[in-house]
């Protein structure tokens, strides 16, 4: 397609809060559920890491009391009820993933497995990749796309096991590049980050526009 790659700067999502000195990213979802990013440095804000993560431990408990209350104003989320914490490595931060549920359990708090790194060698082979995945062609967490070396780098968080649809589509346009939380760290650390937490949806509908706009161009 010969698109010309976006700067990071050009492609920030979400919602930018701010709780005391900390600019966190909220999210609510289609689905019901809600997204936090946090940064490296905000983690460290709030005393803690992603090891660290654990309800069980006060500055966690602080930390989320603080951020729903900011999510509850933002977005209307609503955090009475239980809930299951998905929290994931990302960029040194984590992603934490907020999901309603019918369970007794007030608030339930895990850690997701470790990500999947793949390999692609330009722009276009970004684009048909995120074009083919679609919009929910796999049950992701979030997705992060670097520009590394010569080429990009996707590191992909799955929410299952790749399907083997999932797995067929990866393998005609990326090569596997590693596993877990030391590659996509030696990733974040050595590469140049353009869409963090949510890449392949951002690209998927920033194709999804370009087809639109063609189509509304061709003449009737």
């Amino acid at each position: 397609m010969g698109i010309k790659p976006l700067p990071a700067s050009s492609l920030e999502f979400g919602i930018n809060t701010r709780i005391g000195g900390k600019a966190v990213k909220i999210d609510l979802l289609k689905n019901g559920c809600l997204k936090i990013l946090l940064t490296e440095d905000e983690l460290r804000d709030f005393n803690l890491t992603f090891e660290a993560l654990d309800y069980n431990n006060e500055n966690t408990r602080s930390a989320l009391h603080q951020l729903l209350e900011k999510a509850r104003r933002q977005t209307g989320f609503d955090a009475s009820g239980s809930f299951i914490i998905e929290a994931l490595p990302v960029d040194g931060g984590c992603m934490l993933l907020l999901t309603p549920t019918c369970d007794n359990r007030r608030v339930r708090m895990k850690r997701v497995a470790g990500p999947y790194i793949y390999e692609l060698d330009d722009a276009d082979s970004v684009l048909h990749f995120a074009e083919s995945v679609g919009e929910h062609a796999a049950p992701l967490y979030g997705s992060s796309l670097y520009r590394f070396d010569k080429g990009y780098r996707l590191v992909l968080y799955p929410g299952a096991p790749l399907s083997r649809e999932m797995g067929n589509i990866l393998g005609e346009f990326a090569r596997p590049a590693g596993e877990g939380d030391a590659a996509a760290a030696y990733t974040a650390e050595h590469g140049e980050s353009i869409v963090v937490g949510n890449a392949l949806n951002r690209l998927y509908e920033a194709v999804s526009r370009n087809k639109s706009s063609r189509t509304e161009r061709q003449p009737t």
